[in-house]
């Protein structure tokens, strides 16, 4: 087991969230951290990795996006900047899920180690 050091990233609408926390030190946690910060951050924002991001809201009015390309782009993504990727099977699947007024949501679903969490990217 790793020495994982990590921030803490739950916020208050997170139905885990703790507020006596500040920092985690579970391998699971922090690898749902780095998927959050993969997949949220655009392109450019980070220093010294421009390449680093999916740019999720450009996505968000785009009608004719391929799930499945998206899908493959952030997986490319997860494998290369999650480090506990190299030790877990970290995927993002695509993924249509309906919300409370029948509205069609697109999700990438990511699974690590077979831990299932939707994680909404774009809608409707």
């Amino acid at each position: 087991m790793a020495n994982i050091r990590d921030f803490y990233m739950r916020g208050k609408g997170d139905p885990k969230y703790n507020p006596d926390q500040i920092e985690v030190y579970d391998e699971i946690e922090a690898s749902i951290n780095q998927v959050k910060m993969t997949l949220l951050t655009n392109q450019g924002e980070v220093l010294g990795e421009p390449n680093f991001g999916i740019e999720a809201e450009r996505y968000l009015f785009e009608f004719e996006a391929d799930p499945f390309a998206l899908s493959e782009y952030a997986n490319v993504q997860l494998q290369k900047y999650v480090g506990e990727a190299r030790r877990r099977k970290i995927h993002a699947i695509p993924q249509y899920i309906t919300d409370e007024r029948d509205r069609k949501i697109y999700v990438l679903q990511v699974s690590i180690d077979g831990r299932r969490s939707p994680f909404a990217v774009l809608y409707d």
